[in-house]
């Protein structure tokens, strides 16, 4: 339970700063990408993240709701996966 807890804490955590982060720039999120995109693109162009780059690069974009729910999936299949009886 303290896990699933702590997802849905998270979650909240993460939502209420996006809020407070676009009520004190003045910019969504959309705006604040856009806005950091050049320096983004000139970091990963170092070389030196090339984990970060695969994953800005190959990564796709999905909405807050597709996003909590696979996460939640994810941390009650390893919740399952710990209580389920070793096998025989």
């Amino acid at each position: 339970m303290e896990t699933v807890s702590a997802y849905f804490t998270g979650a909240i955590r993460r939502e209420i700063a996006d809020l407070r982060a676009e009520r004190a720039t003045g910019l969504s999120k959309r705006d604040w990408q856009r806005a950091s995109g050049p320096h983004v693109t000139r970091m990963l162009a170092t070389g030196r993240f090339p984990e970060l780059a695969k994953f800005v690069h190959d990564g796709t974009e999905v909405d807050a709701e597709t996003s909590f729910a696979t996460g939640l999936d994810w941390v009650l299949d390893a919740v399952a996966a710990k209580l389920a009886p070793p096998p025989a």
